[in-house]
């Protein structure tokens, strides 16, 4: 089941975007570690659901966000609207290697390797992970190393 269907507190944040600072609401109801294989080979790291909004009544957008080892920042994969209407979607930990392959600026935008959280939302996601025992380093711009894995029994 998604964040998006659970009743989950938010507790506001204070935001720093584009030089203004503002108040959001933000909760962070699922971080996991997560390993998926694809035509490219095996990715691995962290996958977390951030909900987050502008207004404390208002219903949250959903972010499915991943970090893969050795990534500084936490990535959005995917954007549900309050409406429940997908606006990005795409699996786990894609989108990174041919974006940040190109050099330079494309249609006009620097060229970035995904849509990154921002700090203060990142360090939300930092702070489940490192409670929930999945990782051994972390933190807006260190490199993720996850914990060892727990052994199945």
């Amino acid at each position: 089941m998604s964040a998006y269907d659970q009743d989950s507190a938010l507790d506001p944040v204070i935001l720093t975007a584009e030089e203004r600072e503002f108040t959001a609401y933000a909760a962070v109801p699922i971080v996991k570690r997560l390993a998926a294989k694809d035509f490219f080979g095996s990715t691995e790291g962290l996958y977390g659901e951030l909900l987050y909004s502008e207004a404390s009544d208002a219903r949250p957008t959903l972010f499915q966000v991943s970090r893969l080892i050795g990534e500084v920042q936490w990535s959005v994969d995917a954007v549900i609207g309050a409406n429940g209407f997908p606006h990005l979607r795409r699996p786990f930990g894609s989108g990174r290697g041919l974006v940040a392959a190109l050099d330079g600026p494309v249609l006009g935008q620097p060229a970035t390797p995904v849509a990154a959280v921002l700090p203060q939302l990142a360090q939300l996601l930092d702070d489940a992970a490192t409670a929930a025992g999945l990782v051994s380093q972390t933190g807006y711009g260190t490199p993720l190393y996850l914990a060892p894995a727990p052994n199945p029994q």
